[in-house]
């Protein structure tokens, strides 16, 4: 082991900071060479009211450094076209999981995982002192790419809200891709209770976030359909920007980025947590056994990001393409064969599922 081991400085506050500290922690770094951003100020109210769709891998990796937030399991993905025939279902009880996935709100996450790095001491500024002075490595994971970033627009909003439901298919997440982008409604933990990601021109999403809720609960009504009966608006609307960013460079020999620090992703198929949170514990992993094998951490940066070149452009590619090509109104009847034959195809419909629950393996 070398005799000056190098602090690890953590820029950031959010899940995927704490998440890999916890994750560094558990996998045997010394905690005086965590230094852990410790933020005291309040969540705002549109953040912390935010939901995240949680993959059945992200899951269990939470689970091993934090108690589990309230969360609504989701035991079906439904995946359908709204002007157009063909669905694909996608089910636990198929994969032989009990659940594909979990959606939480970002308050009780981050709320869980504060409380662990508080319990392992991770906040305790006295333990840092004797590092001071030492030279750290900077894990980035404060959620800007910075310049070094390839853009992709696409010409797309999302329009954030909650929806209450008069018919809960508790465990089932809708997906339904419009001309104008994906739409979908994921079960919240509180009954009857959907979160709304709307995909459109962002001056559709402009336009409807000015309706009344009864206004755009009909327009919503009208899209989705009565599958789950009378749909109600159930708190303010948020417009958000879609715009994929992803660092061209992920490591330097004193630097690393992570999380949404390395690539920000649309919202479709809801992967941009669940790679972040897979960088975070391979990133812990790395420099782990680089400690313990006296290695360079530069070296096990570089190897880090070598290790997640697969993972990270293989979901970037995957979210890419499902928010550019179901927009192609002339390839549509082509989708509805395409949904209809991956529902057709156990084996396809597997692999995809594998996919989005573990990322590139």
């Amino acid at each position: 082991m070398p005799d000056d081991p190098r602090v690890l400085d953590v820029i950031g506050s959010g899940p995927v900071a704490l998440a890999f500290a916890l994750f560094a922690l558990r996998q045997g770094i010394d905690r005086r060479l965590i230094r852990l951003e410790r933020r005291e100020e309040a969540i705002p109210h549109a953040l912390a009211a935010r939901q995240l769709a949680l993959s059945l891998g992200s899951w269990q990796l939470l689970r091993r450094i934090a108690r589990a937030p309230a969360a609504a399991p989701i035991s079906i993905v439904d995946v359908s076209l709204t002007d157009h025939a063909g669905r694909a279902r996608i089910t636990a009880a198929e994969m032989r999981v009990p659940a594909l996935g979990y959606v939480v709100r970002y308050a009780s996450l981050l709320q869980a995982l504060q409380r662990s790095a508080h319990d392992a001491g991770l906040f305790d500024d006295s333990d840092h002192a004797a590092h001071d002075q030492t030279a750290g490595l900077r894990i980035h994971a404060e959620g800007d790419t910075g310049d070094d970033a390839s853009v992709l627009e696409f010409d797309q909003t999302a329009l954030l809200a909650e929806v209450e439901v008069e018919t809960a298919h508790a465990t089932t997440a809708w997906e339904c891709f419009t001309t104008q982008g994906p739409l979908a409604l994921l079960p919240l933990p509180e009954p009857r209770r959907y979160s709304l990601v709307w995909c459109a021109s962002p001056a559709q999403n402009r336009r409807r976030a000015a309706l009344a809720p009864e206004a755009l609960a009909a327009e919503l009504q009208e899209v989705f359909g009565w599958t789950l009966g009378r749909l109600v608006i159930a708190s303010p609307c948020l417009v958000a920007p879609l715009v994929r960013r992803s660092r061209r460079e992920l490591a330097r020999s004193d630097e690393v980025w992570i999380g949404n620090a390395a690539q920000a992703l649309h919202p479709v198929a809801g992967q941009g947590l669940n790679l972040g949170l897979r960088d975070a514990f391979e990133l812990a992993r790395s420099l782990a056994q680089a400690t313990f094998q006296g290695l360079p951490a530069g070296a096990a940066l570089q190897g880090f990001a070598r290790a997640r070149r697969m993972d990270r452009l293989g979901t970037i590619g995957l979210t890419d393409t499902f928010a550019r090509v179901f927009t192609l109104t002339p390839l549509r009847p082509a989708q509805s064969v395409a949904l209809a034959a991956l529902d057709l195809a156990p084996p396809a419909r597997a692999a995809l599922a594998r996919r989005l629950m573990f990322g590139h393996r």
